[in-house]
Formats: structure tokens, C-alpha cells, sequence
């Protein structure tokens, strides 16, 4: 009889669960550090999320056969995951007063500069009436796309820039804007307003700081230290909305929320929400960001020929 040769396969699955375990510390620490300066980095870090699920699967394996210093890798990683997802989940809980409170939905929708048809986008957002839209990603066939639909009607006062650029950043609503300028944000000009609701005051921040690719990493960096310092300078409730190209991973973002702003999505508890790419949702791009007003719900939304899921945001201001 011959002699049976063992299967080579716990070896195999050791080594690669090893590799994993170092290439995720290796991210973790990144996002300790705050040090995303690279494209790839950045991307990874955003995902992190969802990136460390395997040290589970790895921290059983460990377990099972008896492997302390692989154990030990992967409960750092399911503990860093653990910290990361926590403030994500909580649920803010809504003073008595926000019940009555007057409302102002607040929608972000990235249209996509190559939108095919944007005048379907256009229907699908004045489905959702929207007392406040911002549009990251808005070009001259967009712009004509949403007043076919009918939207620009609905949402009569518009600050919309296109210049000689084949995009721009779109404010548009229901309500009348006071306070109406553009604001220069790392080389973009971008809109901010006032608007009333209830008798109150509410500055919005239209926002789409640059992407953090290649030799966009700088600037895309600078776009969110600048909307940081600006966030630190408003004295009225908050909102700032828009593509924001980050996440609570990237540190210049958590830097962002110093300043006292809530994600909308964190405030509801669902701040695991992903809406980029919009087939397959990696990374939480798009935002609705609140400082001194309450969020009663937010969800996401699929736009015709985006490659973003929309964000819909209701928010009572007391």
C-alpha cells in the first residue's frame, strides 16, 4: 500500500491567512495614523469597513488550530473593526420638539457628468421633493436634462456656475436663497446660501471636493481642510451636502466632523451605508453633514444613469 501524502492545503490556507492578516494591520495602521497619502491608500482606507470582515473567518481558523501568534493578529483586526463600525451604529435619539418641528428635506445627488439620460434623473429627483438639491457633477446637457423634467419649476431659485468648466456643483430649491455666493474650495468655486425655514436661518455648504487620485491627492486633501475651516466659521445651523469623496475613515474628513457636524447617516444609525459605485456600493461618498438640527430620516435612492446612489435627508429644524 502506498503511503498517503497529506494534503498541503491547511499549509496553503495558514500562508495566505497570514498575508492578510499583515496587509489589513498594515491598513489599520494607516488609518491610525491618518496618513492616507496615496490614491491606493486612500481607497482602501474608505473601504476598511468591509475589508476587515475576513479577520473573523481568520481569527476561527487561528482558533481552531491552535495558531496564537495568527489569533492574536486577527482579534487586533476584529477589535479595530469593532471601534471603526461603533460610532456608525448608535442611533441619535430625537428631542420631543422634533416632532413638530418644521422640516427641510435635503437631497445630494450626484447626476454624473456622462449621464445618458439625465432628464430621467431629473424625474426621479422631483419624485422625491426636495426642498434643497445639491448636484455634484452637473454639465450644460444635465442642466438641460432637469429643467425637461420639470425640476428646475419646482425648485426656482438655482445657483449654478458652469462657466467655461464641463462641470460644476448645482444648488437648487424650493425655497428663496439669501446669502447667495460661490466660494473657491482647493482651485473649485462652489455654492453656498441661506435659506428660512420656521423662522430660522440654515446656511448650506454645496460641496464636491476633488478626487483623491494621483496628482489630485493634494488638492483633495486641501479641498477638506478648507470646508473644515469654513464649518469652524458659520454661526447659524449647519447643513454642508454633497459628493464629498471621503468617509469617517479618511482623517480629513473625521477632522471635518470636529467642527461639530453630524453625518446624517451616523445619526440614524446606519452609517455602514455605502453609495459609490452605485452597482456595487464600496465606499460612503455622498453625504448630508447637520450641525444644530436634528435628522429624522435619511435614506438612499438609485438615480437613472448615476453612478451614485442619491442621498435624501429630512431634517427638523427647531
Amino acid at each position: 500500500m502506498g503511503v498517503r501524502r497529506p494534503s498541503p492545503f491547511p499549509g496553503l490556507l495558514l500562508v495566505l491567512s497570514r498575508l492578510v492578516v499583515l496587509a489589513l494591520l498594515a491598513v489599520v495602521a494607516v488609518r491610525a495614523l491618518g496618513v492616507e497619502r496615496s490614491s491606493p491608500l486612500v481607497l482602501l482606507v474608505g473601504a476598511l469597513p468591509l475589508l476587515l470582515l475576513p479577520a473573523y473567518a481568520v481569527l476561527a481558523l487561528a482558533a481552531v488550530l491552535r495558531r496564537r501568534a495568527l489569533a492574536a493578529g486577527a482579534a487586533v483586526l476584529v477589535a479595530a473593526h469593532l471601534l471603526v463600525v461603533a460610532p456608525t451604529v448608535g442611533t441619535d435619539l430625537l428631542p420631543a420638539g422634533s416632532v413638530e418641528a418644521p422640516r427641510l428635506r435635503v437631497v445630494t445627488a450626484n447626476l454624473y457628468v456622462l449621464n445618458p439620460d439625465p432628464a430621467a434623473a431629473g424625474r426621479a429627483l422631483r419624485a422625491l421633493r426636495p426642498d434643497v438639491l445639491v448636484v455634484p457633477e452637473l454639465s450644460a446637457a444635465g442642466l438641460e436634462g432637469l429643467r425637461e423634467a420639470g425640476l428646475l419649476a419646482d425648485l426656482p431659485y438655482a445657483l449654478v456656475d458652469l462657466g467655461r468648466r464641463e462641470e460644476t456643483v448645482g444648488l437648487l430649491s424650493r425655497l428663496p436663497l439669501r446669502d447667495v455666493r460661490l466660494r473657491s474650495l482647493a482651485t473649485r468655486e462652489l455654492p453656498r446660501a441661506t435659506v428660512t425655514v420656521g423662522g430660522r436661518e440654515v446656511r448650506v455648504l454645496a460641496t464636491h471636493p476633488l478626487p483623491p487620485v494621483w496628482v489630485l491627492h493634494r488638492l483633495w486633501r486641501s479641498s477638506l481642510e478648507d470646508l473644515a475651516r469654513e464649518a469652524e466659521q458659520v454661526d447659524l445651523p449647519l447643513v454642508v451636502a454633497g459628493d464629498l469623496n471621503a468617509d469617517r475613515d479618511h482623517a480629513a474628513f473625521r477632522d471635518l466632523l470636529a467642527t461639530g457636524l453630524r453625518d446624517a447617516h451616523d445619526a440614524r444609525g446606519r452609517g455602514l451605508v455605502r453609495t459609490w459605485p452605485a452597482a456595487f456600493p464600496l465606499l460612503h461618498l455622498d453625504h448630508v453633514l447637520v450641525r444644530d438640527l436634528d435628522v429624522v430620516q435619511v435614506r438612499e435612492v438609485r438615480l437613472p444613469g448615476s453612478d451614485h446612489l442619491a442621498v435624501v435627508a429630512d431634517i427638523a429644524v427647531r
